[in-house]
This record gives structure tokens, C-alpha cells and sequence, in this order.
């Protein structure tokens, strides 16, 4: 069994999931007050990442979501689950680096998070490139056209 408690919660108003423009949306992060002195530091970054519980999320489907086009896109091929970004997994865990915008006290102001409003976090860690990103990394051809429209 594993069992994790939320860090906080997303605030943002957003009560159905969007088919994309997530870079405008705005959120905070209400994090629990007495987690608020792990905040220290986390002001001199520009990102963060973001891991929340898909938890509004209905249950993962196999037969429906083991294998499906991206974003339900026609047009793009069927990949498996984990070849993709997608909200429906077997394990409901959402992952996203965001900008920060400010931090005050125990609420973190950020854009990018393409989490619903009451979305639990589980975590917020920096974003620092050197551990976030790879250089010479690939991706799936029909990626680019899957991203239309979502940032």
C-alpha cells in the first residue's frame, strides 16, 4: 500500500478540464502552514514542478485508455498510456513545471498548471535544468501537433 498526504491544494477556479491554453491559466497553491518553512529558498527559483493527485480524474479505463489517439485527436496515431502526457493513467499522478509567480506566506501564485480547482499536491519541487531537462532528447513526430493550442 502506499499512501501519501497533500502538501496543499489548487486554487484556481478551474472546475472542468481545459482543451488547452494552461500557460495563461493562474493558480495557487495553498500550501499547509506547517510546511510553510520549507519555503525557504524557493523564491530565487524561476519554476517549479508541480506533482498532484489527478483525484477528480474518473477511474482509469483499460480498455479505453491503454492505448488511444493523443487529446483524442483523429488525426494522431494511437500510443500506449505511458507514451503520453495524458490525464487518464493508471496511477492518477500529474506532474508540471510551472513559473512562479510570487510567494506569500503559505500560497504560491504560478502559471502553467493544468490542475483543477481542489486538485490535492503531493509536492513542489525546484525546476533546475540541469536536473529537469536532457540535451539531444527526442520526441514522437506527431508530438508537435498534439501541442496546438495547449500552451
Amino acid at each position: 500500500m502506499v499512501t501519501f498526504t497533500p502538501v496543499g491544494v489548487v486554487r484556481n477556479g478551474i472546475n472542468k478540464m481545459s482543451t488547452g491554453n494552461w500557460a495563461a491559466a493562474e493558480s495557487r497553491i495553498e500550501l499547509n502552514h506547517d510546511l510553510v518553512p520549507g519555503l525557504k529558498g524557493l523564491a530565487d527559483f524561476s519554476h517549479a514542478v508541480v506533482v498532484f493527485h489527478l483525484d477528480q480524474i474518473p477511474p482509469f479505463d483499460k480498455a479505453k485508455q491503454l492505448l488511444r489517439q493523443p487529446r483524442g485527436m483523429e488525426h494522431l496515431p494511437p500510443v500506449g498510456v505511458f507514451a503520453q502526457r495524458t490525464k487518464f493513467r493508471p496511477n492518477p499522478i500529474g506532474v508540471t513545471p510551472v513559473r512562479l509567480v510570487s510567494i506569500a506566506g503559505n500560497i504560491l501564485t504560478v502559471t502553467g498548471l493544468d490542475a483543477m480547482d481542489g486538485t490535492p499536491v503531493l509536492d513542489v519541487k525546484p525546476f533546475i535544468p540541469e536536473f529537469d531537462s536532457v540535451a539531444e532528447s527526442k520526441q514522437a513526430d506527431w508530438v508537435p501537433a498534439m501541442l496546438k493550442g495547449y500552451f
